[in-house]
């Protein structure tokens, strides 16, 4: 059966700066291999996609893929769910917001199975009109620190509930699991047409998302790509595969 294709959304660095090292002075484009290493032992084909300026393209582009999987990164920005920046630590990358909130539009409208993580995780409810918590300071229920300094960053980790009847909860078979954790951003209001499948078991924070239609939509907060070779993360990672294969 052929291998289905599964596309992979970057990162980037929007600016020219010569400060850094030629090339990279050069707007770029980037991705953690970690991202395409987990979709290739799962049994996909990782293939790249750029944060493309000209949106017309993203039919051609979703033409190509049979799965997507919307990476981490830098914040989402507020004006998508109705808010100016209220905080100095919220860092955006306009170029490609409008990629992925369009991309993401269209992979639903045509059956794509999607996969977010992170980021995709919260750009997926912004895409379909939820709102964020710009830093887990503004809420007001006790929060614990989901965001970690770099030098521990993902060796911290808490325990997530995971509703029965849930599709995560028929991809992992587990009502509670441990994660990782690095991220300052948490959902606020879910998007209409989506249920919390699985929320951190100290605070109640939104840690994973899925759509209420009978399709591959479903989104996490943590980083399964660290730690692919834990069992959770490879049955993640294998569900979007097969449904994936289904579609191609």
């Amino acid at each position: 059966m052929k291998k289905p294709v599964i596309g992979i959304t970057c990162s980037i660095e929007e600016k020219e700066d010569r400060n850094r090292k030629y090339p990279l002075i050069y707007p770029f484009d980037y991705v953690k291999r970690q991202y395409y290493f987990a979709i290739e032992k799962a049994g996909g084909v990782p293939f790249i996609l750029p944060n493309i300026e000209n949106l017309s393209l993203v039919d051609d582009v979703l033409n190509v893929v049979d799965g997507l999987l919307v990476s981490g990164g830098y914040d989402v920005h507020p004006r998508y769910y109705g808010e100016d920046i209220r905080r100095s630590n919220v860092k955006i990358t306009p170029d490609r917001d409008r990629f992925e909130l369009a991309l993401v539009r269209k992979a639903r409208d045509k059956g794509i199975p999607i996969l977010g993580i992170c980021r995709g995780h919260q750009l997926i409810n912004v895409a379909f009109g939820g709102t964020l918590y710009q830093d887990i300071s503004l809420r007001k229920e006790f929060t614990l620190e989901h965001k970690i300094k770099q030098s521990s960053r993902f060796k911290k980790r808490h325990q997530v509930i995971i509703k029965e009847g849930s599709k995560l909860f028929s991809i992992l078979r587990k009502k509670e699991i441990e994660v990782n954790t690095s991220h300052h951003q948490i959902i606020k209001k879910i998007a209409q047409g989506f249920v919390t499948s699985a929320f951190s078991k100290e605070d109640g924070v939104i840690e994973a998302l899925e759509s209420l239609e009978d399709n591959y939509l479903l989104s996490v907060q943590w980083h399964p790509e660290v730690s692919y070779d834990e069992k959770n993360s490879k049955l993640l990672f294998a569900s979007l595969i097969e449904s994936s294969k289904k579609r191609g």
